[in-house]
């Protein structure tokens, strides 16, 4: 396993993953002064983020879980994002989703599926009966 969001597992195949990146930082209040340098106060942690890119094969593999990574997005609902080696990264709002099919087939597919992904961390799981939604579907 690379990753894990919510119930869809990230490996080698069928859902590929070949970059992930994050980004954290802190915000800064800027505080007009006239004729002086903008003396800046803290305001505590910024938006930390999540990208995760990969390529699909769906002529071998189907397309994994491109379609539950869309219907999560569309609920709407945090997902718990687990990194391979267990480290917990936290709930995560997916915001977007971007796929670019190449190398089309007949029907119009894309022989390859390229998508990135961009999530935002979220201080708030699910409420209760989401979690327990999500943990009947994986039983």
């Amino acid at each position: 396993m690379l990753y894990m969001l919510g119930g869809v597992t990230f490996e080698v195949a069928p859902t590929n993953l070949d970059q992930a990146q994050r980004t954290r930082g802190f915000d800064w209040a800027a505080k007009p002064i006239v004729g002086a340098a903008k003396p800046r106060e803290a305001m505590g942690a910024a938006d930390a983020t999540v990208a995760l890119r990969g390529k699909l094969f769906p002529q071998m593999w189907g397309v994994g879980g491109l379609e539950a990574l869309a219907a999560m997005a569309e609920a709407g609902a945090p997902q718990m994002l687990i990194r391979g080696d267990g480290q917990v990264l936290g709930w995560q709002c997916i915001e977007h989703i971007h796929e670019t099919h190449s190398y089309l087939d007949p029907q119009g597919q894309g022989r390859v599926i390229e998508f990135d992904m961009a999530m935002v961390a979220s201080p708030d799981g699910p409420g209760a009966a989401a979690m327990i939604s999500l943990l009947e579907g994986l039983f």
